[in-house]
Parts: structure tokens; sequence; C-alpha cells
């Protein structure tokens, strides 16, 4: 696969943050890849609900939250070939994630950037978030470009691959035994 277009899923809700993201675009752009940021590409709650305001649109309010909705949710899984997670914080933005894992869920390839130590298990983020890389995260916005050149030769981390081990895993686990050598065998094993 070649990737074009990269999602940037990212918080943008202050200034802080949207410098960053431009950072992260930046980099993005530099490497020759095409982006997705929200807050350049996509519509701005405020901005949007205004302008509906201006043209007469009736409930501005919940017609822009779905419209910004559906469209992060067509970059994400459509419109972009490869997504990046900015996972910075102690707690990630929720929608960054839920972008995420509509990517990853879509067979995209992901990417988390995170320079931040603040983090939930001595030291380690929330598995669920970066079980989506094989715990692989990227800690240099440089090497943002290098891994995603490294994943269009790769269908190593894709839904497909890790169902299909999770299946294998536990289809016949029974959490009763607590059998965690045998457990271990099989994941070596795949």
């Amino acid at each position: 696969m070649i990737i074009k277009k990269v999602f940037i899923a990212s918080p943008l809700f202050n200034e802080k943050e949207r410098q960053f993201n431009e950072e992260i675009d930046l980099v993005l752009k530099h490497a020759g890849y095409e982006t997705f940021l929200a807050q350049k590409d996509g519509f701005l709650y405020k901005d949007i609900v205004e302008e509906m305001k201006k043209q007469g649109i009736i409930n501005p309010e919940i017609t822009a939250l779905k419209l910004i909705y559906r469209l992060d949710l067509y970059q994400a899984c459509e419109g972009c070939d490869a997504t990046v997670l900015n996972m910075n914080g102690r707690v990630p933005d929720e929608g960054a994630l839920i972008e995420a894992a509509l990517s990853f869920r879509s067979e995209k390839p992901l990417v988390i950037y995170k320079d931040d130590s603040r983090s939930l298990i001595d030291g380690k983020d929330n598995p669920l978030i970066i079980g989506l890389t094989e715990l692989e995260v990227v800690d240099k916005l440089e090497d943002i470009p290098k891994k995603l050149r490294e994943l269009e030769h790769s269908k190593k981390f894709s839904y497909s691959m890790m169902i299909a081990n999770a299946r294998n895993l536990f289809k016949d686990y029974n959490p009763k035994t607590k059998d965690l050598k045998k457990l271990v065998e099989i994941f070596n094993a795949l």
C-alpha cells in the first residue's frame, strides 16, 4: 500500500494543542504526505454553527455535530490512507482515540506518537490503545514519516491479523484455570 494522505488524530481545543498539530502537519508535509488536519481541513464547531445560523439552517448545533462526525468518519476510514494519533497528555483526547480506532478497524496503517511521560500503568499506556500498534509508540516527530514508510510495506498490525491472533489465543481459553504458561506458549507460537 502506498500512503499518500494521512489523518492527524489529535486534540485541538486550545492554542498549544493546535500549534503542536501544525508541527505534526508540517513534518508530514515535508516528508511528502498530504494531510487531513481537522483544525484546517475540517469543520470547527463554533464557526460552522455561526455560518449555519447566518444561512437560516434549523438546529445548527445538532447539524454541526453530525457533519463533524461524518467528515471525521469519512477521512479516518476512507479519505486518508493512514492515521497518526497524537497521544500526548495523561488522558488522550477521546475523539482522537475513536478516529484512530476507526482507522485501525478500516485496516489503515496507524502510528501512535507520544513524547509525554505521563501514563497509566507503571510508565506504560493503556494496552487497549497502544495495542493497536503492538505497543509501538513513536516519541520523536521526525520518526513519524519513517514509521509510516515502514508500515507501507507491512500488514504486521492489521485488524484482521490481530483479531485472528486474539481468536487463536482465547477461543478455548478458560479464565478460571489461570493457565498463563499455556497462554504464553500459544502466544509465542503465533
